[in-house]
């Protein structure tokens, strides 16, 4: 019960937390990618409002009356003026001045020399296009030699009817460490949250599995037929339910089982009072048919038949009325060696007891003595004078217990048959003693199994939990 606890632990903590994890993981990452989005579409905007700011200080002529060769004149010391002030005053990296066809007419960082060709600005022709038309555009992020973002921004100078040249403004994207502490911020919000819905998916698991964990041990325990113990219950939901349920079965278990033994009982007290009289009646049927020793044969043959009902009438009797198992610890040898001395009978199967050292387990002593006795006696009777093995050893935290014989064995159509009341091979049989010896380990929180013994013949066996040793 404690393994299947864990497993359904596991599997509801699984269950929540992987969705609760993937969730997270895509909620972060469309956040981080909207914020990055938002931030980068922002510094496109101040960028291309800072170039069509800095356009309005120039006039087309001024771009059209500069050329190579013109780096002494007024005309292109002004315009260079006028660039660094706008630079300065827009807290940009570079200010580029450039003619329709991208001829260099100003440059703050001096990369460009006048009339050079502006190369580097081929790559954003759809932008220029959307500016030379009149709307300021910004270009798409790239990274720059120095490895660090930068984005440009370009406003025409002039009308589109009458273009002088174009503005770039160059500006490193500033916003990473704003996203880079947005992202650190969904971490921890997302470690957080993972950590909240696991001690809330934990807390549930085990207010979920304890109930769920105990209610099946307790219908193990019904199934087996404890029908004595109470089915808790400790919720007011579905589960309650279902405990409430199981526990109005037991009590209707409870009460027709009490009927039926009952019933069993005055039956079985019914037939075992003519039975008496029989006995009695053949005693002096017998002492008046003394003379005639022909006639004794026909008395012993009534003698048997009757003896034969008598313990079906008492196996009836016991299969009916055993009541709980009272347990204690109970050590094996000594109840082996019992067992063997009760089951021996001249001519009959050699029974060997083995069980090493002071094996002890607990067990209601009466009820597993007569368990035993039907194994060790069914196993006899199939051996038909040849070996019967009673031994016991550790496994895992109990004990398991087996009788084996040398017999024909048990086909495997009849292994599940033989623990049926009333089924029986045998002529003269019962079909209750295996009926009986299974409930009584059912009872002991154990199950009867066979299986074929090595060498020929049959193994039954069942696991009983380890009491200290002495």
């Amino acid at each position: 019960m404690a393994r299947a606890s864990k497993r359904l632990l596991v599997r509801l903590l699984v269950g929540t937390i992987a969705p609760t994890v993937a969730a997270l993981v895509v909620f972060g990452f469309f956040a981080h990618e909207v914020a990055r989005r938002a931030l980068e579409d922002e510094l496109g905007r101040r960028l291309a409002t800072a170039a069509a700011g800095a356009a309005a200080t120039l006039l087309p002529e001024q771009l059209r009356a500069i050329g190579p060769g013109d780096e002494g004149s007024l005309t292109y010391a002004n315009v260079r003026r006028r660039l660094e002030a706008a630079r300065e005053h827009l807290g940009v990296r570079r200010v580029l001045a450039v003619t329709p066809d991208l001829e260099a007419r100003g440059d703050t960082a001096g990369t460009l020399a006048l009339g050079a060709r502006a190369y580097e600005l081929a790559s954003d022709r759809v932008e220029i296009a959307r500016a030379a038309g009149g709307a300021p555009a910004a270009s798409p992020l790239f990274v720059g030699h120095d490895g660090v973002p930068y984005k440009r921004a370009y406003a025409a100078i002039g009308d589109p009817g009458d273009l002088g040249g174009l503005i770039a403004v160059e500006g490193n994207a500033d916003y990473p460490a704003t996203l880079a502490a947005f992202r650190r911020s969904l971490w921890l919000a997302g470690l957080a949250a993972l950590a909240a819905v696991l001690a809330l998916t934990v807390w549930l698991a085990r207010r979920i599995s304890g109930p769920v964990t105990r209610l099946a041990g307790a219908a193990a325990r019904l199934g087996h037929g404890d029908l004595e113990a109470p089915i808790p219950n400790e919720t007011r939901d579905e589960i309650g339910v279902l405990a409430q349920t199981l526990e109005e079965t037991r009590v209707a278990l409870q009460a027709r089982d009490e009927r039926t033994q009952m019933m069993l009982a005055g039956i079985a007290h019914e037939v075992r009072n003519p039975l008496g009289g029989l006995e009695l009646y053949a005693g002096l049927l017998r002492e008046a048919l003394a003379t005639e020793p022909e006639r004794l044969e026909e008395i012993a043959r009534i003698e048997r038949e009757v003896g034969h009902l008598k313990t079906v009438v008492n196996e009836f009797l016991e299969f009916a009325r055993r009541p709980p198992p009272h347990l204690e610890a109970v050590s094996l040898r000594p109840l082996f060696e019992e067992i063997r001395e009760l089951s021996a009978a001249p001519g009959g199967a050699a029974i060997v007891v083995d069980a090493t050292g002071d094996l002890r387990v607990r067990a209601d002593l009466g009820q597993l003595r007569r368990a035993l006795l039907n194994l060790v006696r069914n196993a006899a009777a199939a051996a038909r004078g040849g070996r019967v093995q009673i031994a016991a050893r550790p496994a895992g935290s109990g004990v398991r217990i087996e009788v084996s014989d040398d017999g024909p064995g048990v086909p495997s159509a009849l292994r599940e048959q033989i623990f049926t009341p009333f089924f029986t091979t045998r002529e003269k049989g019962t079909g209750l003693g295996l009926a009986f010896v299974r409930e009584i380990v059912r009872a002991h929180g154990g199950d009867v199994a066979v299986r074929d013994a090595a060498g020929g013949g049959s193994v039954f066996s069942f696991d009983l939990p380890k009491a200290e040793p002495a």
